[in-house]
């Protein structure tokens, strides 16, 4: 994906706000945004959503969840991160983690209560690094069945979802701000949308070799 000067962007039509990946974490950025009265659009760059999201397990940790309490699962977020850092040797950003720790059990409880997402406490397993049961998952233990739920919750609240979007530049001031996107369909035409704002929920940079020698030069 290239940056390009926002004046290549043209008179392109314009919408509030466009979210790139729809896997789990597009699809609840977008449940959020239309939560808090904004239009989302989102664009997936494969013919049917799935992503990483649908190849994983599904499970998501969170401390101090309802679930957890149910269970009789003594957590809280302070000890996740404690758990989080001690798995990555100190070496993630400490407000970052501080912030997902903090938010995490409140986005699986909105989740489930507001959008129907079906989820539990995964008993019997705890998950290598974390020190009680905190994962939580769909009936099945499936990232599909996860990755199911949140489309259906997309459906039902009108969101709007554009597949086989593959985008592939981003529109940009001088001073850093996206104010816009080129996309690419499967039969080579392309077109520009303008955005007030932008979410990137297109994975990591795993298939960067550039960026994993920069930021991981230990897997490089």
């Amino acid at each position: 994906m290239s940056v390009r000067p926002a004046a290549e962007l043209g008179d392109a039509p314009e919408v509030p706000l466009v979210i790139i990946g729809a896997g789990a974490c597009g699809l609840t950025a977008a449940l959020a945004a239309h939560d808090d009265g904004a239009a989302p659009l989102l664009l997936e760059r494969d013919s049917t959503p799935s992503g990483s999201t649908a190849l994983s397990s599904g499970m998501i940790p969170a401390a101090g969840t309802r679930w957890q309490r149910a269970a009789r699962v003594d957590d809280e977020p302070a000890r996740m991160a404690a758990d989080i850092q001690r798995k990555a040797r100190g070496e993630a950003e400490p407000a970052l983690v501080d912030a997902v720790c903090a938010e995490a059990a409140p986005c699986l409880e909105w989740l489930a209560d507001t959008h129907g997402v079906p989820l539990s406490l995964v008993e019997g397993f705890r998950y290598p690094g974390h020190g009680c049961l905190r994962m939580h998952a769909p009936p099945t233990r499936t990232g599909a069945e996860l990755e199911g739920a949140l489309l259906q919750a997309a459906e039902r609240a009108g969101i709007d979802l554009i597949t086989g979007a593959h985008v592939t530049a981003l529109f940009a001031g001088a001073d850093g701000r996206v104010h816009g996107l080129k996309l690419t369909r499967p039969d080579a035409s392309t077109e520009h949308i303008g955005c007030e704002a932008m979410v990137l929920a297109c994975n990591g940079y795993g298939g960067n070799p550039e960026m994993v020698h920069r930021y991981l030069p230990e897997m490089a």
